[in-house]
């Protein structure tokens, strides 16, 4: 007899529209609700890859609107994908998995694009849920872009390749460049270049190839994901100019588990950052081996830690 499937799959009317929900239920009371990347992305698919070591809690995953198989079902427009809407279908997400849980011990987890949501959220609506971590955390796009830079300069110096250093040096305008200035598109696609090439980039073939090991990967899925990517470009471009730098009060318990290798958001700055929060409880997590896709790149080590901090907001509920 085959393994029996630990999971189910739903739509569920959320803020008006038809959502998808993967859920990964536990007799536990803590539940995790996990905040995807992108925008326009999904991280359903690679949520097996979680599961040799997640037996702590429930852990729910759901396509935002404008990504993925929502986005199939519900057919958003461009100008209903705000961070309000967004934010106000994660508000009546939290109230429908309490319902269903009924428990009030919610967790957020936010990844990439997702920490925005999240870090948003718990700010103005901290007394919904008990806890926030954030992975691939982003703080302050401009202030990462220069690090990046930075790195990539060094890299560039020590390989001694003279044309990249001249494709870099014709960039650096960008760091201070308006999004809707006509060359920025062109200037970042030349900075991706570079990030791929000396590989600060996002791991992008080995998170495709465990998309495709997916006991719930459609081959649509890929072509769902391309074109969330471009129905939220204006997000992307939002992105440019966020920050929560100067942002540092918060009311709930705050966590950030970074991976040692993430350039695509950097960990350095994550973790600086980190050092400024003022929250009732906090914990700052490494991972080895381990870059922007943190719960991909080590599962194992990510889960543990998660794990200790999920254990950690249970007992503070229990007090």
């Amino acid at each position: 007899m085959g393994k029996t499937k630990n999971f189910t799959e739903e739509f569920v009317k959320i803020n008006g529209i038809e959502q998808y929900f993967l859920h990964y239920p536990s007799p536990q009371k803590e539940v995790v609700i996990f905040l995807h990347g992108g925008p326009g992305g999904s991280t359903s698919f690679l949520s097996y890859v979680l599961q040799p070591y997640w037996d702590f809690c429930t852990i729910v995953y759901y396509d935002q609107r404008g990504a993925s198989r929502t986005q199939k079902r519900s057919k958003s427009e461009q100008k209903d994908l705000t961070v309000e809407n967004l934010i106000a279908d994660l508000r009546q997400t939290i109230k429908y998995v309490k319902n269903k849980y009924k428990t009030d011990r919610v967790i957020l987890l936010g990844q990439s694009w997702g920490t925005v949501l999240g870090t948003q959220y718990i700010l103005k609506y901290p007394e919904d849920v008990i806890g926030y971590i954030g992975t691939g955390h982003c703080i302050d796009t401009r202030r990462d872009m220069k690090i990046i830079y930075e790195k990539l300069n060094v890299l560039i110096t020590n390989k001694g390749n003279k044309k990249d250093a001249i494709k870099l040096r014709q960039i650096q305008n960008l760091l201070i460049m308006s999004v809707d200035d006509k060359n920025y598109v062109a200037n970042d696609m030349k900075f991706t270049y570079l990030k791929q090439k000396y590989g600060l980039n996002l791991k992008s073939g080995k998170l495709l190839r465990a998309m495709l090991k997916s006991p719930i990967f459609k081959l649509s899925d890929i072509l769902l994901m391309i074109k969330g990517v471009k129905l939220n470009f204006h997000l992307t471009k939002w992105l440019t100019d966020y920050s929560i730098w100067d942002t540092t009060e918060y009311a709930v318990p705050v966590f950030y588990i970074l991976g040692k290798d993430d350039w695509q958001t950097s960990s350095m700055l994550a973790a600086k950052y980190f050092e400024k929060i003022n929250a009732p409880q906090k914990g700052l997590y490494w991972i080895d081996n381990a870059g922007h896709a943190t719960d991909i790149d080590n599962p194992k080590d990510f889960c543990k830690s998660v794990k200790e901090i999920v254990s950690q907001l249970a007992g503070a509920q229990t007090d």
